[in-house]
């Protein structure tokens, strides 16, 4: 029976921190489109 209970607890802490890890990823990338101008690189136009 421990290694049932083993199992379950290790289901639900992986699925847990992929929950985790695709929240973050989710709005990192919200956040940088909402902001573009802090991660987009500017382009500098040089007259010559």
């Amino acid at each position: 029976m421990k290694s049932i209970y083993k199992k379950i607890i290790f289901i639900i802490s992986a699925i847990a921190l992929f929950s985790v890890i695709v929240g973050v990823v989710k709005y990192s990338l919200t956040y940088i489109e909402n902001n573009p101008e802090k991660y987009l690189p500017t382009q500098k136009y040089d007259k010559n």
